[in-house]
């Protein structure tokens, strides 16, 4: 049976608990079948399995991490690199640190387009019941009058059906595909179409870049503790992204890295960070202090796409309130009006 690909919550976990391992000098075979013995869940109980007989029956960390096909590539690469240059418990608590931010970043992300999505689906379900029920009563009501009356009144509730309907449609049409992209962001060929998508559509392109910049900024952090040279974490980098303008700048900065240009000084001219970054880079590099800056430039940028989401978040949910309740309420005063004119009349 075929095993799900590892959340970045259960990838983190994993390299924390490798990583522990091997700080305590336990085979990690031996480490890693103990720890399956504790765990609850079947799949990790299995991944535990796999890992074990792979490690056990001679097989490197790395190729026993490939072997099982729910880890991360990129998790395997780094992986591989650490054990080659003898930074693997280093390079394990790199890779924790960062498929914990990519998981934060990935509940935020989740949550700015469900929290809208249960708002929408709960404004559908009002207006269905106004549809439904509340306007086809007052229908009956104004029929109980004269034909008078109940002409003058009937364009007013066939209007008012007739919003509800074009209204209905539009939002039935926002949910079918806000729940359609929720569907293709877990398929590997369609989230990479998404994010190529979402980093041209100008109003997701902002957030898109946040979110690229924070994924590489923790990856190139990792690496660059973990004694990765300058030109291949920034190749490592490129392999992370889905395309696009900043897919174009590691490329460039990496032509950089290649003609002799050292790594501030590659990274301010490709653009890829704020240029308050790049010359805090540029200042640690000549200090020597580099590892401490690529760790602060990571946390800030982590912090940038996080507060860049929650902002959306923030915007979106009362907008999204008062556009729909400003929306139920004409629907109502359509056909409430006209009774409230009739009762005047009458009374």
């Amino acid at each position: 049976m075929k095993l799900k690909r590892l959340t970045p919550d259960e990838t983190a976990y994993f390299c924390e608990q490798l990583a522990i391992m091997l700080a305590s000098g336990m085979h990690l075979g031996n480490g890693i079948e103990i720890l399956g013995e504790d765990i609850a869940d079947d799949r990790l109980k299995a991944v535990c399995g796999e890992l074990s007989r792979g490690l056990n029956g001679g097989s490197t960390l790395d190729e026993a991490m490939k072997s099982t096909g729910v880890f991360p590539e990129y998790a395997v690469k780094m992986v591989r690199i650490g054990s080659l240059s003898g930074r693997l418990e280093s390079v394990l608590n790199g890779l924790s640190d960062y498929y914990e931010e990519r998981a934060e970043l990935t509940r935020s992300v989740r949550t700015a387009v469900l929290h809208p999505l249960m708002l929408l689906v709960m404004m559908t379900a009002v207006i269905i019941v106004l549809m439904v029920l509340v306007i086809p009563m007052f229908g009956d009501i104004f029929s109980q009058f004269d034909g008078t009356v109940n002409d003058a009144v009937r364009g007013t509730t066939e209007l008012a059906y007739g919003m509800g309907r074009v209204i209905l449609g539009v939002l039935l049409g926002v949910i079918a595909l806000m729940t359609a992209v929720a569907v293709m962001s877990g398929i590997p060929s369609a989230r990479e179409a998404l994010s190529r998508f979402a980093a041209v559509f100008p109003p997701t392109a902002g957030i898109a870049w946040k979110l690229g910049v924070s994924k590489v900024s923790s990856a190139l952090s990792m690496m660059i503790s973990a004694g990765i040279s300058p030109d291949e974490a920034v190749e490592n980098a490129i392999g992370l992204v889905e395309g696009g303008k900043l897919r174009a700048r590691l490329e460039q900065c990496r032509r950089e890295l290649l003609e002799g240009k050292n790594f501030a000084e590659a990274i301010a001219r490709a653009e890829i960070f704020p240029a308050i970054y790049s010359h805090s880079l540029k200042l640690a590099y000549t200090s020597g202090s580099f590892e401490r800056a690529w760790k602060k430039l990571a946390d800030r940028s982590g912090a940038a796409a996080l507060q860049s989401v929650s902002g959306v978040i923030a915007f979106v949910e009362p907008l999204i309130i008062v556009i729909l309740t400003a929306v139920i309420g004409a629907i109502l005063l359509t056909v409430m009006i006209p009774l409230m004119n009739i009762m005047s009349v009458l009374g």
